[in-house]
């Protein structure tokens, strides 16, 4: 009998087409919505229920898409199947891509905390979550905010929905406000970035600096914000000041400033963290001072020759003091350490080789003299070594990674072909890390190049313009043309390409 009932076919239930337009409350509750017209349907009004309205879009149904229902039953409010979708992708991708570099209480702990149990940064995660899936689609190239696109009408309403849970919390005295505030302002600065909208970008990031200069002025505001956010703010905050004429904007205390002073009394890191801890303290005044340089005239700059040549040499002894810290470390720990720890400090050690070569040469307004062409060889070679160690490659993270150093070598190294070289390997890895895209530092050091190529009549010209190039060039003049202050970005300002005539 059992063997003639399994000769017998089950009957399977009929599948039926979801419905894409009925109120948020009817479809969690999995029953035909009435679809009244008005911000609210009938079947909850008239059962005392409240309507959570409709939805603005939906994303396109993608069977392959799996939600996990650990995320999803562990929150106690009204969830669709897309805001479900784009929670998964940002617990199980966006987290992971933005710890690919260092482990991260902010994202491990933090956010990934505040997410489940704050409506307000569950909404701002769908939208980095459902942007971040948009952008790999297109290879991290910043297309902008296109309607069309399902996924930017979708990251729209969930910032909506956002912003409005906010606006109603303002006038409380909640104790945890700002932290929720701040983490949002953290992932729509992180989305905007993603659709290469700097201006907004910019202007989130602006919103929760001023909210940690309020904090600083009453200590136990201050103290009672997660580290971990304070410090994503501050890599930010320095960022910031390639990117336009007001950063950095952080006034926080500058008590334990000694701590950092290159003297030989101060302890070793005793981990990753406690040395990544302390080259991002030596780059919050280097790259500052970066920008500062790269954004002046060679007139400017001999203006100015004396206090800045002073503040240039206190930067290289503190940089290179804190880089023998690091290789005291490495000779004591490293062969300790995990190998993601180990590819930690090596990129802790390029960002002070590459800081260190470009503040030394930051003063040259024009080509810089061949004989530091081994310098950036090595520079190169180190970043290649170091990317060869990542088979599996993050696309979105607020660390400092390789940009910044193989910017510096493609856009400055003597040597054209070594140029060609670190644009290539730019190429190769489209990915953001903070405010800098890979895409717009290959694009920028490509066009320098070509305009130094140019105007050196150099027969390698033609070699290096094909169709990539040319799509690669246009795609930073389409960036450049939808951000109002682009003109004053220290890069721009030092490849000079929207000044000088080739």
């Amino acid at each position: 009998m059992a063997a003639v009932e399994a000769l017998v076919p089950r009957q399977r239930r009929a599948q039926r087409k979801r419905s894409k337009t009925g109120c948020r409350t009817c479809r969690a509750r999995h029953i035909k919505c009435d679809e009244s017209p008005g911000p609210v349907c009938q079947n909850c009004t008239s059962t005392g229920r409240l309507c959570e309205g409709y939805d603005m879009c939906r994303l396109p149904h993608k069977r392959t898409v799996v939600c996990l229902p650990d995320i999803a039953n562990r929150l106690c409010w009204i969830m669709n199947s897309d805001e479900k979708r784009c929670f998964s992708y940002f617990h199980h991708h966006s987290i992971s891509n933005l710890t690919s570099f260092f482990d991260s209480p902010l994202w491990q702990r933090l956010v990934k905390q505040l997410s489940h149990i704050e409506p307000a940064v569950y909404h701002a995660a769908n939208v980095l979550g459902a942007v971040q899936e948009d952008s790999e689609e297109n290879g991290m190239r910043l297309a902008g905010v296109n309607l069309h696109r399902p996924r930017h009408r979708f990251a729209l309403e969930q910032s909506a929905r956002s912003f409005a849970l906010l606006n109603k919390r303002h006038a409380s005295h909640d104790p945890q406000f700002k932290e929720v505030t701040l983490v949002c302002c953290l992932l729509f600065t992180l989305s905007e970035l993603l659709l290469g909208q700097y201006d907004m970008a910019l202007q989130h990031l602006r919103s929760g600096l001023q909210i940690l200069n309020e904090a600083a002025t009453y200590t136990h505001y201050l103290s009672a914000i997660d580290q971990s956010l304070v410090e994503a703010f501050v890599r930010l905050d320095a960022q910031s000041s390639h990117f336009g004429r007001d950063g950095p904007l952080l006034h926080l205390n500058k008590e334990g400033e000694e701590k950092w002073s290159h003297n030989d009394t101060m302890s070793l890191p005793r981990n990753v963290q406690e040395a990544r801890r302390e080259l991002n303290h030596v780059l919050s005044k280097g790259i500052p001072f970066l920008s500062k340089c790269w954004s002046l005239s060679s007139t400017e700059i001999k203006l100015h020759y004396n206090p800045m040549r002073l503040s240039q040499q206190s930067l290289l002894a503190s940089l290179t003091h804190h880089k023998q810290r690091l290789e005291l470390f490495c000779e004591q720990s490293y062969a300790k350490l995990s190998p993601k720890e180990q590819r930690g400090v090596d990129i802790i050690r390029l960002h002070y080789l590459a800081q260190i070569l470009s503040i030394k040469t930051c003063f040259f307004n024009g080509p810089i003299p061949g004989y530091l062409t081994p310098e950036y060889v090595s520079l190169l070679a180190a970043h290649e070594a170091l990317m060869a160690k990542f088979p599996e490659r993050s696309t979105t993270t607020l660390d400092n990674g390789i940009i910044p150093g193989l910017y510096v070598v493609a856009s400055k190294c003597p040597d054209y072909r070594v140029r060609l070289r670190a644009i290539r390997a730019l190429q190769s890895w489209p990915h953001c890390e903070g405010l800098i895209n890979s895409n717009i530092a290959a694009s920028l050091a490509f066009e320098s190049l070509k305009r130094d190529l140019m105007k050196g009549n150099k027969d390698e010209l033609s070699l290096i313009v094909g169709d990539n190039e040319v799509e690669l060039v246009r795609f930073l003049f389409d960036t450049l043309s939808s951000t109002e202050h682009a003109a004053h970005w220290s890069m721009i300002k030092a490849s000079r390409i929207l000044h000088d005539e080739p």
